[in-house]
């Protein structure tokens, strides 16, 4: 079977977020532009935010598929096994926005990283480089990555490219980019119904630091009022979940959209210690607060990663 009739499935990471999901269904569509038997594909179930930005595009959610035989797949907003369902086995191609780190293939793959604020800021550049036309529905998914993954701009990781790119596909979408982070973000804090657990479980990336397997965290909310009500709960839940899933360390952000800080908690007395010398910051109560820090790709793994590594 050859390439162009073999299917491909495209699959962002677990715990899919809107940047994974969206740039898993506008990239399978580019794939098929090109002849190609491609389908998106998700992990698990997707967030609030993202749930809101399928229902008001319009858009069809991608299944659900939890494993891969022999399957080719192409891997988007993600390289690290870790947070794949799929094997080395079975990766075919890779676009993405994080650090490189633990893949390895017997062939030559599509490989496309770049340090860009979204992964669909890369898919949009990709787009442009191979002349394919943007479509409304493409640039309206493609612009809520962006918006999601830089918060609108105005996360740390966010780059001139992802600005010019916001533009562009603001304009075809005939969507303004404020308007929409107003309510993908709204949706994106409403944590009624879930348990501290699905909340800390929500959003989490597993690494490999040196000989250590860490997971860490992420929730965004405009306010933190629940972490504030919940403080002890979710440090309970932290201790347990750890010791359930057999993590070395664990720890949890909370990000404060409106004030730009985060709040990082920790399942121990091990944990705080790494944090407090990773952040040069002593805790307060519950947790250390980080003003200015929103980003975990940028600004909490990497630090924690140095001192883990050295320790």
């Amino acid at each position: 079977m050859n390439e162009s009739t073999e299917k491909t499935y495209v699959v962002g990471h677990n715990t899919p977020d809107t940047d994974s999901v969206v740039s898993a269904v506008v990239f399978a569509r580019f794939l098929q532009k090109q002849g190609k038997n491609a389908q998106a594909v998700i992990s698990e179930k997707p967030n609030n935010e993202t749930n809101y930005v399928f229902t008001f595009m319009e858009e069809k959610m991608p299944r659900i598929k939890k494993s891969f035989n022999n399957e080719r797949v192409f891997l988007v907003d993600h390289n690290e096994l870790d947070q794949s369902i799929a094997e080395d086995k079975n990766v075919c191609g890779v676009i993405d926005h994080h650090r490189i780190s633990g893949l390895q293939t017997n062939e030559p793959i599509f490989f496309r990283v770049e340090p860009l604020g979204s992964t669909s800021t890369l898919i949009y550049k990709l787009m442009k480089e191979t002349g394919v036309e943007i479509e409304k529905g493409d640039a309206a998914l493609l612009l809520s990555g962006i918006v999601s993954d830089t918060l609108n701009l105005t996360s740390t990781t966010t780059t001139s490219e992802d600005e010019e790119a916001l533009k562009s596909l603001s304009d075809i979408a005939a969507i303004d980019a404020d308007d929409l982070a107003e309510k993908m973000f709204e949706a994106k804090s409403d944590l009624s119904g879930k348990s501290v657990e699905e909340i800390i479980m929500g959003d989490v990336k597993e690494y490999d630091f040196g000989d250590k397997k860490v997971c860490i965290g992420t929730a965004e909310a405009i306010s933190l009022s629940f972490f504030d009500n919940n403080k002890h709960l979710i440090l309970n839940a932290l201790q347990e979940i750890k010791k359930e899933k057999g993590f070395d360390f664990f720890f949890f952000s909370a990000i404060d959209i409106s004030k730009k800080e985060a709040r990082i908690y920790s399942a121990g007395d091990e944990e705080r210690k790494l944090a407090e010398e990773a952040f040069s910051k002593m805790e307060k109560g519950d947790f250390i607060l980080l003003p200015g820090v929103v980003s975990r790709k940028k600004q909490i793994a990497p630090p924690l990663c140095k001192i883990i590594t050295k320790s």
